[in-house]
């Protein structure tokens, strides 16, 4: 199949998925608001893995994968009705580590960014912001205190 179109296909599924969760079409009270971030078709359309994430401990995200599993005969009748496909495909999800570690590096990297020019040439100036906002805190915390 066409690159393109593949592409096409892969959002317009991850579409139609969100939007039936949101919608409330899934009944499943397991299923809390996933977030869908790619998906694998195979090349016959008969397969799609879907990568999803969602803010819930390991006891919420066994519960949440198992009531995405058991919904995935009803999305994939769903798409396959939206976008008249010959082949309906199956779903598997998994859930996406990958995009978890990329957030992590993200953050790792904001962090180590380089310092401006203004605070190399002036990094007392900067301590002198910190402080002050320190003590502007702390003075609203013993306001709030003391009535």
């Amino acid at each position: 199949m066409n690159p393109i179109r593949m592409k096409k296909l892969e959002s317009e599924i991850i579409r139609l998925i969100s939007s039936a969760i949101l919608e409330g079409k899934v009944k499943d009270p397991r299923v809390f608001l996933p977030s869908f971030h790619r998906i694998e078709i195979s090349e016959d359309l008969k397969y799609a893995k879907v990568y999803f994430t969602a803010l819930c401990n390991n006891n919420e995200r066994k519960k949440l994968t198992q009531g995405l599993v058991s919904c995935a005969g009803f999305l994939s009748s769903l798409v396959g009705k939206n976008l008249h496909l010959h082949t309906n495909p199956k779903f598997s999800f998994v859930w996406d580590n990958n995009y978890i570690k990329s957030l992590e590096v993200n953050r790792l990297i904001d962090e180590s960014a380089p310092k401006t020019l203004f605070e190399e040439l002036h990094p007392e100036e900067r301590e002198e912001e910190n402080a002050d906002t320190d003590s502007e805190i702390a003075d609203t915390e013993n306001n709030t205190d003391s009535e």
